[in-house]
């Protein structure tokens, strides 16, 4: 009779550990897509950044001073 409150006893707490396990996973899943999102954005506007370099660094054509 022990053995079998012991089983069913590890039984549920494994089955805890597994709800958790899954909600971990998709917390995550979403703090990545987050973060894929943040990182996207970011070299968008590395990107922006390098254009108008390039275009302020740009020979200047007509009439110098």
């Amino acid at each position: 009779m022990r053995a079998y409150v012991e089983t069913r006893r590890l039984s549920l707490q494994e089955m805890d550990l597994r709800t958790q396990l899954k909600e971990i996973k998709e917390v995550l899943g979403v703090h990545d897509s987050q973060l894929n999102q943040i990182y996207d954005a970011m070299e968008n506007l590395l990107d922006e950044k390098a254009a108008q370099r390039k275009w302020n660094d740009r020979e200047r054509i007509g009439f110098k001073k």
